[in-house]
């Protein structure tokens, strides 16, 4: 925890600033899902009705455990990512890409659902994305900025200064943080497996009744 308090208080301004970015990402994939043509749109209300009337049947055939692995292991690869863009010191606004793109992703996936279902389009997204991005997006925000304010420490303190610093603390803070936000994935990967499916069995008859 000293890590990310530590973070939080020299870095607030990184914060906001990817905070804001991810909105803004929210913001431009919802309005994505009004500049798809009338037969994308009902391509996809199509898939998403097949999904809310199979549901039942996938969910009770889905094995937990291979579920929960496969969960885990697509975040951690959104860690592991952002990690290696922050040590390669060059590669860290693609960080700022990635964001955004999470940002877009959860803005089209919720915009889709209350194009085609309104009121209960919007329950249905506060069941099924909701529950686990609540764990998810803090924890990628933690990387991101971890990732950026190492690659700016290195570029400021190594590159663009004569005195060399010690890149120790630096590291150190680094790996703590990365490392905290890998783990916390498991935890978002257990909701997805064994909360988000129930919570959506719950939600889909109001869709499909």
């Amino acid at each position: 925890m000293k890590p990310l308090a530590h973070s939080l208080r020299a870095q607030l301004h990184l914060y906001i600033f990817v905070s804001v970015l991810f909105l803004v990402g929210v913001v431009f994939g919802a309005l994505l899902v009004n500049a798809l043509t009338l037969e994308q749109q009902q391509d996809i209300g199509s898939h998403i009705g097949h999904f809310f009337t199979t549901i039942d049947q996938d969910g009770a055939s889905a094995n937990g455990g291979e579920v929960f692995l496969d969960s885990a292991l697509f975040y951690l690869k959104w860690i592991a990512v952002i990690a290696l863009l922050g040590i390669s010191i060059v590669g860290f606004p693609i960080v700022l890409a990635l964001v955004f793109a999470k940002g877009v992703f959860v803005g089209f996936t919720v915009g889709t659902l209350v194009g085609q279902y309104a009121w209960k389009g919007a329950l249905f997204a506060l069941v099924s994305v909701a529950p686990h991005n609540m764990i998810a997006i803090p924890l990628i925000m933690i990387a991101s900025v971890a990732s950026m304010a190492f690659a700016m420490y290195v570029l400021k303190h190594r590159l663009f200064m004569p005195k060399l610093q010690s890149l120790r603390e630096p590291i150190g803070r680094f790996c703590a943080l990365q490392a905290s936000a890998a783990l916390g994935m498991g935890a978002v990967a257990a909701v997805v497996t064994w909360i988000s499916p129930g919570l959506m069995k719950w939600a889909a008859p109001f869709l499909i009744g």
